[in-house]
């Protein structure tokens, strides 16, 4: 069922209830609220015209171009927001997002979903889309506990390091630590999902008219195709920056 505009516009009133206590708590956020929201309004509607033409030509090379767009993107949003070790963090993304995407999206291709045609981009876009926006904010909390993990424990590091320990065993604690950080609020969301909440790929389709059962099996395979490109992003990411952290005498490069 589609909304009309007129329906769009009235749900953008209930924009008045943030604004309201903005007001009474004297927050100076409304600038950025409007800011935000027209972005987003324009950014959408740019979005949509590309995705409806490259949707309609199913063409296979628009669709690569497409998610190479999406993952060059993924990479500048990340290099931008990891403010330390910037000379050595673009190749780290680079790599650690190639792979994910190497991995989990030919899995659902070829083994899972098996859509007709192979390369349907209604199929790929929005599926690279949620797997890839959930590595890249994961693998920025990733890679940011670890380095702050590091920066923190110096002298336990070097401790282990003097007792004989390899690079990877000094490091091992930290890395321990902050897998477990970017880990645990996405098994969290799993958990709640169903009773607690129902996620957005889910309730988009039954919106759409597909059976409940259905969307259920897509939502399944979401999160675990999410969740393993998650690890998969983290782990790459932080067993580069590793390499890339230290020199050959496993001290912190400067």
């Amino acid at each position: 069922m589609d909304i009309s505009y007129l329906g769009l516009g009235l749900s953008a009133l209930l924009l008045i209830f943030p604004l309201l206590i903005f007001s009474h708590l004297k927050l100076k956020l409304s600038g950025q609220l409007f800011n935000s929201f027209i972005r987003m309004i324009l950014q959408l509607a740019v979005i949509g015209l590309v995705l409806q033409f490259i949707f309609a030509s199913v063409n296979l090379w628009l669709t690569l171009a497409w998610m190479l767009i999406m993952i060059s993107n993924a990479v500048i949003t990340l290099r931008g927001r990891l403010k330390f070790q910037r000379k050595v963090i673009l190749p780290v993304l680079i790599i650690a997002l190639g792979t994910t995407t190497l991995i989990i999206m030919p899995w659902l291709i070829v083994l899972t979903v098996k859509p007709r045609p192979l390369f349907s981009p209604t199929f790929l876009i929005p599926i690279y889309g949620m797997v890839l926006g959930n590595s890249m904010n994961s693998c920025a909390l990733a890679l940011e506990r670890f380095e702050s993990g590091l920066a923190d424990n110096w002298k336990a590091y070097l401790s282990r390091l003097s007792l004989g320990a390899s690079l990877w065993e000094a490091a091992l604690p930290a890395f321990k630590k902050a897998m477990q950080t970017s880990l645990v609020p996405q098994l969290l969301t799993i958990a709640s999902i169903g009773v607690v909440s129902l996620p957005g790929m889910m309730t988009g389709q039954i919106l759409g008219g597909a059976s409940p059962l259905v969307a259920i099996k897509y939502q399944m395979m979401i999160m675990i195709s999410i969740f393993s490109g998650v690890c998969i992003t983290d782990y790459t990411a932080i067993s580069l920056y590793l390499r890339k952290r230290f020199d050959r005498y496993y001290l912190p490069k400067p």
